[in-house]
């Protein structure tokens, strides 16, 4: 902004320059091509959608026997440092996925063996890339198993097809979610295309953009 002249009991003028959107000029935008993916779904491919259903309507059931991976484990643990113990390092009844690797690396593996009941010291080292406070240090956690629980997954059959589905049959369930998944790549597919042709057609756009729609991106 600038003054134009001066400033008088009636007022002033001033002369503002502003950025404004540019001209775009399109460049070749007709006539162009993309490749298309060719779009298939195997046996597999409805299999790991159906045990991704299975999954979903797994059920927990309490287990007298000693810890596998897959369980999930009910603990009570505290940690300590040098005897000391050490913030977020302890926590009751909390349910641990064995093998799901969301504690420090070494901790649920020495879980494997343990059933309910079972108390014991668990000696671990935090990766050097842990949070400072912790990162190297050598500590132990005081563990107590108070349930442990295994995974009851569904048999793949007719009952099952009526409980997570509308069909009544595994087989009417299995060619719905062929279905489904060829529509779904069917789409992405197509949108693969759009996206490849707008690509092009940005390529041969000209257009010489202000530093202050640049800055404001």
């Amino acid at each position: 902004v600038e003054l134009d002249g001066q400033v008088t009991k009636d007022g002033f003028t001033f002369k503002a320059t502003v950025p404004v959107y540019p001209e775009v000029t399109l460049g070749q935008y007709k006539g162009l091509s993309a490749p298309k993916a060719e779009v298939k779904v195997t046996a597999a491919d409805v299999n790991k959608r159906l045990e991704e259903l299975a999954e979903r309507n797994t059920r927990l059931v309490s287990v007298e026997r000693p810890i596998e991976t897959g369980d999930v484990a009910v603990i009570d643990y505290k940690g300590v440092d040098n005897g000391v113990p050490f913030d977020g390092g302890s926590a009751e009844n909390y349910s641990l996925e064995i093998g799901s690797g969301s504690f420090v690396p070494g901790f649920e593996d020495q879980l494997i063996g343990m059933k309910a009941g079972d108390e014991n010291d668990i000696n671990i080292t935090f990766p050097e890339d842990y949070h400072a406070e912790l990162a190297g240090k050598a500590v132990v956690f005081h563990v107590k198993i108070n349930e442990v629980k295994a995974k009851d997954v569904p048999a793949m059959d007719d009952e099952f097809a009526k409980d997570v589905s509308e069909f009544d049959t595994l087989k009417e369930l299995k060619a719905d979610l062929k279905k489904k998944i060829t529509e779904e790549r069917e789409a992405s597919a197509k949108q693969a295309v759009e996206d490849e042709l707008m690509r092009q057609v940005a390529e041969n756009i000209t257009c010489d953009v202000p530093q202050a729609m640049v800055d404001t991106q």
